[in-house]
């Protein structure tokens, strides 16, 4: 028992010595690629559900501090320059025989910022979780009695999170706001919707 102890002691010393010298793995760069389930809830109480989506997402993440608080903590600020985001609709629409079918394609064009957090426990693991407003501009195509065309800026907001090892992780986030479109052609009015949904996504992670 005598020789252990000091085995114990020094294996310890030796452990925690090598958590401490821990080499910092923060990622700072993102690609996210996309699958998206989303609501469309026009002003007259329509309410779509997307039959499919998908999402192209690119930004970086700007750390406030260089020394992770305790270690495995920093604070930073995203800047997404890229989101491509596009969701197809069905809806219905009266006519002389009836209801018919029409499809809804919404594409859309965001930026996004906000504060988030980056945690580095162990190795390569990262976690992170954010909140960021991301200014839009949607366009909506529609084929109703011809092809119509809507658009306008959109104020959304995304919050959300992602885990990663190394530079391949899974993220989840919701995406929400409203916009009131106006019509650039064809026989549709103005009107404003509510939008809000899930994305879930694979990531890409860069230093």
């Amino acid at each position: 028992m005598k020789r252990i102890i000091p085995f114990v002691v020094a294996f310890s010393f030796a452990l925690v010595m090598s958590t401490g010298a821990k080499a910092e793995d923060f990622h700072r760069k993102y690609r996210n690629f996309s699958w998206s389930d989303m609501t469309f809830r026009m002003d007259d109480g329509t309410k779509l559900r997307s039959n499919y989506g998908a999402s192209f997402t690119s930004g970086r993440t700007y750390f406030v501090h260089s020394k992770p608080i305790a270690g495995l903590l920093k604070i930073g600020v995203d800047a997404t320059w890229v989101d491509l985001n596009y969701n197809n609709y069905t809806g219905k629409y009266p006519t002389s025989e009836g209801l018919s079918d029409y499809n809804l394609h919404r594409i859309e064009y965001s930026l996004q910022v906000g504060p988030s957090i980056a945690i580095n426990p162990v190795g390569k693991l990262n976690i992170n979780a954010y909140f960021r407003y991301a200014p839009t501009f949607s366009v909506l195509l529609s084929n109703p009695d011809g092809v119509s065309a809507m658009g306008n800026y959109a104020t959304m907001f995304v919050t959300g999170g992602m885990v990663s090892w190394g530079i391949i992780g899974v993220g989840a986030e919701y995406r929400f706001g409203d916009c009131s479109y106006n019509n650039f052609t064809g026989a549709l009015q103005d009107f404003s919707a509510k939008t809000s949904g899930f994305r879930a996504y694979i990531t890409l992670r860069f230093k």
